[in-house]
This record gives structure tokens, C-alpha cells and sequence, in this order.
């Protein structure tokens, strides 16, 4: 398969802007020109974006339980998108407010015996479900506002 990329991609070369880091330098040391948005970050230039949107929408395409290819997708493609949610929320009063005020979700806020009586299909009662299944309730309580923490 390296063999196979190498032939395709060796044409690209022509479109690298800079040159490689030097050997003993790790990858995500460097930053492509852009600003590095939390340690871990990799940087990608516009050409690796879209190789891996293709790559990752291919393969979800073929295997729609490959949920981090999805992810991939979302998040090589979501950028344009987030920004004309942000747009279309500006223009709406209430969602002019809620960027404004920029309300936290927690402890305090969340009313669970609400949630739990809200019905089946309801935003509520599938986040409530999001929470059951994939969130620990101890780690709500360990990020509770009373420790001055928020999630």
C-alpha cells in the first residue's frame, strides 16, 4: 500500500510549500504556519485537509461503522460549516443571546428528573441516553460547580 501512495503522490510534491522538518525534529513540533490550537495539535495545510476528507468520506462511505473516519470527516470539512451556524444564530435573537451569554452545561443547570420525563425521541431524553450510556455520572459529580469546575 506505501509503495502504491508513494506513485501517487510523488506528482504532489510540486505543491509543497516548505520544506520537511529536519530528521531529529518531531512532526508535531512543526506548525505548517498556523498556530498550534492545544499541545497535541498536528497541523494540516489545505492540500492534507483535503486528502483526508476524501480518504476518511471514502471509507466511511464503505464502512459506516469506521465512526473515527466520520470523525475525520467532521472534522476536516465542519470548519465552514460552524462558521454559518454561527452566522445563522447572530441573526436569530435567541441564539444572538445565547452566544452572548454563553451558558454552561452542569450539575447545577442540569435537571435530570425532567429530562427522564420528557418522551422518547425528544432532545432532552436522548441526551439524557447520550449521558447514560457514554458519560460516568462520577465524573459529572467530580466536575461539579461546587469544585469550580464546568463540562
Amino acid at each position: 500500500m506505501r509503495t502504491l501512495l508513494r506513485g501517487v503522490l510523488r506528482p504532489l510534491r510540486a505543491f509543497r510549500s516548505r520544506p520537511w522538518p529536519a530528521a531529529d525534529v518531531p512532526l508535531r513540533a512543526t506548525s505548517h504556519g498556523t498556530g498550534l490550537l492545544y499541545p497535541e495539535h498536528i497541523p494540516t495545510t489545505p492540500l492534507q485537509k483535503a486528502l483526508l476528507a476524501a480518504g476518511s468520506a471514502g471509507m466511511a462511505l464503505y464502512d459506516p461503522y469506521r465512526h473515527d473516519m466520520v470523525a475525520v470527516l467532521g472534522e476536516t470539512t465542519g470548519c465552514r460549516t460552524l462558521k454559518v451556524l454561527r452566522d445563522q444564530m447572530r441573526r436569530d435573537p435567541e441564539g444572538a443571546q445565547i452566544l452572548q451569554e454563553r451558558p454552561r452545561i452542569s450539575l447545577s443547570t442540569l435537571d435530570l428528573g425532567k429530562l427522564r420525563s420528557l418522551p422518547e425521541g425528544s432532545l432532552g431524553r436522548e441526551y439524557l441516553r447520550f449521558l447514560d450510556v457514554y458519560v460516568s455520572f462520577q465524573l459529572l459529580c467530580i466536575w461539579s460547580p461546587g469544585r469550580g469546575e464546568e463540562w
